[in-house]
């Protein structure tokens, strides 16, 4: 990924390069005036091509929250374990209820809503387990 990325800007400040070395040979001759824009121009395409390079990062640094669904998922199988579904009712079923929300949040795109779901899931499983840990030994 950073490999990309690294790749990107490196091409996109090539191709700027390249761009105003023909612009400046082609207009220099021909429009005289044209050197009052020249920075302009230069500033445009640099604060352009980081925009997009921004733009990239960005898009690329979403991804599906696989390792906090699975951590979940987990949290509450080791609830159940130790029998947290009759001990710890409440916080189980909300536990379950909110990897449900997680998984539909997946399923719409919503990787950042799905993610804080998820992790919210294993606190709350996890907190299960703990309760039902402390009321199995009184």
């Amino acid at each position: 990924m950073a490999i990309l990325t690294v790749y990107v800007v490196g091409v996109s400040f090539y191709l700027i390069h390249i761009y105003n070395s023909v612009l400046t040979a082609y207009y220099r001759d021909i429009l005289p005036y044209f050197m009052l824009f020249e920075r302009l121009h230069k500033r445009f395409f640099f604060t352009a091509s980081m925009l997009f390079i921004a733009f990239l990062l960005n898009a690329c640094s979403v991804t599906a929250p696989v390792q906090e669904m699975s951590n979940a998922r987990q949290s509450i199988r080791a609830a159940k374990e130790v029998n947290a579904e009759k001990l710890a009712t409440d916080i189980i079923a909300e536990a379950k209820q909110r990897l449900k929300s997680a998984m539909r949040e997946l399923d719409a795109g919503e990787y950042e809503r799905a993610r804080t779901l998820a992790v919210e899931a294993k606190h709350l499983a996890l907190k299960a387990h703990q309760l039902s840990v402390s009321k199995k030994t009184d």
